[in-house]
């Protein structure tokens, strides 16, 4: 996977202006590279009603949206006719990997993305992808994710509109504006780091398992470690 992350901007967002000496990779790009007629669904908030995680999206207008796990019964709801969703997952157990797609008759697009629901609802709440920043949905503007390859660290997380300062072990960064209200910065090295977002300093404690996938506490924080294809790992950090 050795700089996989670096090799995802300049393969998929060369249209996208990935060029800046930062590099890094940009969000998910959706539904149009799933499939030329359906729009697969982007999950883009999480709310807490009590015991139980509400999710809420876009997709295409009227479209049937599910959300798949392994030993885990699916869970579907249907768009309005903007393409607005609302979903209630039920009781969970451990930590989840939901597989959001959507279905329009007898169409199918699958998300590029990988929903994990960590400790029943009661821990982070993520959206993971091989070499793409993590998206946390319950997090707040700030340092929301450190995600490294092996070889490539990136730091993102979401603003009001206004760039904020980013300091990665003693260096001032450029962070880039990704879409989806979020930015990242991106430094070519790996291991643990000191992370200053708007002052607020974090301590990224380094990648985490070495084999299959893994959520555990990592430091001040969460760390997931899954498996990419051919033979690669990806670390997303998630401070508390």
């Amino acid at each position: 996977m050795k700089r996989r992350m670096m090799v995802a901007c300049v393969a998929v967002l060369a249209a996208a202006a990935c060029s800046d000496q930062q590099g890094g990779v940009a969000g998910p790009t959706g539904a149009d590279e799933a499939s030329p007629w359906v729009r697969p669904p982007q999950i883009d908030g999480v709310t807490r009603d009590g015991g139980v995680l509400v999710l809420r999206g876009g997709a295409g207008p009227n479209a049937r949206v599910v959300l798949r796990a392994p030993d885990t019964a699916a869970v579907a709801t249907t768009a309005d006719g903007a393409g607005r969703f609302e979903l209630r997952l039920p009781p969970l157990s451990g930590d989840v990997r939901f597989t959001p797609e959507v279905q329009v008759g007898e169409d199918a697009a699958v998300s590029p993305e990988t929903l994990v629901v960590t400790q029943a609802g009661a821990g982070p709440v993520a959206l993971i992808a091989a070499g793409q920043p993590t998206v946390r949905l319950d997090g707040a503007e700030g340092l929301d994710a450190v995600d490294s390859d092996g070889a490539t660290l990136m730091a993102s997380g979401r603003t009001n509109g206004a760039a904020p300062s980013v300091n990665i072990n003693g260096a001032d960064m450029a962070p880039t504006a990704i879409g989806r209200g979020r930015w990242r910065a991106v430094i070519g090295q790996s291991g643990p780091a000191t992370i200053t977002v708007n002052g607020k300093r974090f301590d990224y404690p380094g990648a985490g398992a070495t084999a299959g996938f893994v959520v555990e506490r990592a430091g001040a924080g969460w760390r997931i470690t899954w498996p990419v294809e051919p033979s690669g790992r990806q670390t997303a950090w998630l401070p508390d």
